[in-house]
């Protein structure tokens, strides 16, 4: 083998992969055996006869092998071995790929031009910058800020009473200080925290984000240099955080069925999978994109034409 392609799947739907590779194969074969034998003779100066197995070594190989000598005659050997091969989803996925490529049944698309003769149903292979879903990572980014500012809130409150005991301390240098005491350096951030903490935007949040994590579909975006933005709908059952975190911001390859073209006027809300993405983008907007810091273009949930939705094979580099 001289000619080939090495891909190495980070995301792949194995059962989309295991039925297109069936159906052109006649069928599966995970495993297969093979079985080698050889011979060998060579002149006997005594005679005899005899049968025995080679050394221990031969036996952990799986070799057997029988000796028959006579006088002035030849002494044979035969070796026989059994090997096993086994695939896995990687390289199934690898001859399938090299299959459709050499037989010209991969669409490329990366242009805008490219983009206009494409239509839904069709193989494509897209090539591009994976960007995720904004929308899972600022979610995900919030609840790590809150997780941050709860243990920062313990250690004000931590603070807070260690002065409320010194103010009935014994000492009276101790109550003196504790009577005067400097202001938490963290204290207003905190107090902003306990505000959005309570806040129902904060709570929206949360629920989005229940709502995703527990969706069997993800979308996410993957983008070319061209501009043309591919929504991919990726199935929760193999994709996970450890996939998304071998991604993420990196260059990677899609091979999947197309599902949608968006035209001009069209657009992906990724907050679909969500009951607030259900009621309409002007919902969503007016009552999550108001929270600082989230209303930013890179955390823009909608994805507008030039724009096409797959349902990805796989995710390779």
């Amino acid at each position: 083998m001289t000619d080939y392609q090495l891909a190495h799947p980070l995301y792949l739907d194995v059962q989309m992969m295991v039925s297109f590779l069936a159906y052109l194969e006649g069928g599966v074969y995970v495993t297969s055996e093979e079985t080698h034998q050889r011979e060998k003779t060579r002149d006997n100066k005594v005679g005899g006869s005899g049968r025995m197995k080679l050394p221990s070594l031969g036996a952990l190989l799986g070799l057997e092998a029988s000796l028959n000598a006579e006088t002035g005659g030849h002494t044979g050997e035969t070796a026989e071995t059994r090997v096993a091969r086994h695939h896995t989803a990687a390289s199934l996925f690898n001859g399938l790929y090299g299959f459709l490529h050499e037989d010209g049944a991969i669409k490329l698309l990366e242009t805008r031009e490219e983009l206009a003769g494409v239509k839904p149903g069709e193989f494509v292979k897209v090539s591009g910058r994976y960007s995720g879903n904004p929308l899972e990572e600022t979610l995900a980014m919030v609840s790590q800020i809150m997780a941050y500012m709860e243990e920062m809130s313990q250690g004000v409150a931590g603070t807070r009473t260690q002065r409320s005991a010194n103010r009935r301390s014994g000492n009276p240098q101790t109550r003196d200080q504790a009577a005067q005491p400097e202001p938490h350096p963290f204290a207003e951030i905190i107090e902003q925290f306990n505000q959005f903490d309570q806040s129902i935007e904060f709570r929206i949040l949360k629920k989005m984000k229940e709502e995703l994590e527990s969706s069997p579909i993800h979308d996410v975006v993957l983008e070319t240099s061209t501009g043309v933005k591919a929504v991919l709908t990726v199935a929760s059952e193999y994709y996970d955080s450890t996939v998304a975190e071998k991604l993420s911001s990196g260059d990677f390859i899609v091979l999947g069925k197309v599902t949608r073209v968006l035209g001009e006027g069209e657009s992906i809300n990724l907050t679909r999978r969500t009951v607030m993405g259900k009621m309409g983008e002007d919902n969503f907007a007016s009552s999550v994109t108001s929270i600082p810091g989230f209303a930013t273009e890179s955390n823009d949930p909608v994805v507008h034409h030039p724009a096409v939705q797959i349902l990805p094979m796989a995710i390779f580099i």
